[in-house]
């Protein structure tokens, strides 16, 4: 049942930043809800579970967009994987942790794209990087407050 809830919110995350109004955006930039997604499902359910709302977050997002799929599965993959090995830890259940975790992904996907599909003008790629991780910061919130009412679908990891 958790891969399907991974898989249906990673759906709609990628089909409403898609379709993000323009009057919603903060100069010309959009929050990228799929990274935060991952980010926060990886943080409420757990390492596996982010590495696979990674790979569907990227694939998803790389299929609607023009990023690099190669440098979509490196960060969301990755980053999902590091939210999740979060899990469990002293204040890893706060929102605030969420946004922050979500703000900061964004800026390591950021270079991540820097390095991997250089943007032809560096200034302005600065600047719309640090708008869109703020942005997504904040519009992290109710995504994480949805994972964390929907964890009784993903089961426990197993204890040794």
């Amino acid at each position: 049942m958790g891969f399907v809830v991974t898989l249906l919110l990673m759906i709609v995350c990628a089909a409403v930043q898609s379709t993000w109004p323009a009057w919603l955006r903060v100069h010309s930039q959009t929050p990228h809800l799929t990274l935060a997604a991952v980010i926060c499902l990886g943080l409420g359910t757990g390492g596996a579970s982010g590495l696979t709302a990674g790979f569907l977050g990227a694939l998803l997002w790389g299929s609607i967009s023009s990023a690099t799929l190669g440098q979509l599965f490196v960060s969301h993959m990755g980053l999902g994987f590091f939210a999740g090995s979060l899990r469990g830890r002293v204040f890893a259940d706060r929102v605030l942790v969420a946004m922050l975790l979500v703000g900061i992904g964004v800026l390591v996907a950021s270079l991540v794209e820097l390095l991997l599909a250089p943007p032809p003008s560096p200034q302005p790629w600065m600047w719309q990087a640090l708008v869109r991780a703020l942005y997504s910061a904040a519009v992290a919130a109710p995504i994480y407050l949805l994972v964390r009412s929907l964890r009784r679908f993903y089961p426990e990891p197993e204890t040794l």
